[in-house]
């Protein structure tokens, strides 16, 4: 986990299982404090045997460094280009108020939005905008740009004035992200991918059937 306003530019826990709530951003503005630290990630978007997307997490990313290290084990270094090309995206995460119903919630962040909340936090005037008693609301502005899905532009804007959490938000419970989003070791990781995916078997040919048997060629 990272604070805030040490990030890089590009809790409690147990008992009952607790519903985990995500923050959405609705065309307009959403109002939401941030309280605790980000957990740098980066996931490959695969897809299963059963034909869903899951994200796997990149074991080249190094949450702590918040770099890439290549000389890390990653099962997905062994797959041709030709079986799975795709990039590992952005994927950081963070627990928010949500201003609206003052709810904590999982803020899945788009890297957009992340490095201007890294601008305000590096920079004195602002300083690390979770903090207990200096930190401040940010409104994410979420607006159209064009037809498709994609086609949205995020600009944060910080409150005017600092505002201290008060003792309740203080003893809020906080989503556990190191549980919630556990990383794999590399031997858990593959196990994974050889139960749940065909991408070795068809890094390897395993998938391939002879349709003639040896009797058949002589």
């Amino acid at each position: 986990m990272v604070s805030w306003d040490k990030a890089k530019a590009p809790s409690q826990g147990g008992g009952e299982r607790r519903e985990i709530q995500r923050l959405t951003l609705p065309i307009g503005e959403t109002k939401i404090r941030l309280v605790g630290e980000v957990m740098p990630r980066y996931v490959y978007w695969i897809t299963t045997t059963e034909g869903k997307r899951m994200p796997l997490e990149c074991l080249r990313f190094v949450r702590e460094q918040e770099k890439f290290v290549d000389s890390n084990d990653d099962p997905f270094k062994e797959l041709g280009e030709d079986v799975f090309s795709d990039k590992p995206q952005f994927a950081y995460i963070c627990n928010v108020i949500d201003r609206a119903d003052g709810q904590i919630k999982i803020f899945d962040l788009k890297s957009t939005i992340y490095r201007q909340i890294v601008d305000f936090a590096t920079n004195p005037e602002y300083g690390n905008p979770a903090d207990v008693e200096t930190g401040y609301d940010i409104t994410v502005k979420k607006e159209k740009t064009g037809p498709l899905p994609q086609n949205v532009k995020y600009t944060c804007l910080p409150a005017r004035a600092s505002v201290a959490l008060t003792d309740e938000e203080q003893k809020a419970e906080l989503f556990d992200l190191g549980r919630i989003y556990k990383r794999q070791t590399y031997d858990e990781q593959k196990k994974w991918m050889l139960d749940n995916t065909a991408l070795f078997a068809s890094a390897s040919g395993d998938d391939f059937t002879p349709s003639e048997t040896a009797e058949d060629l002589d």
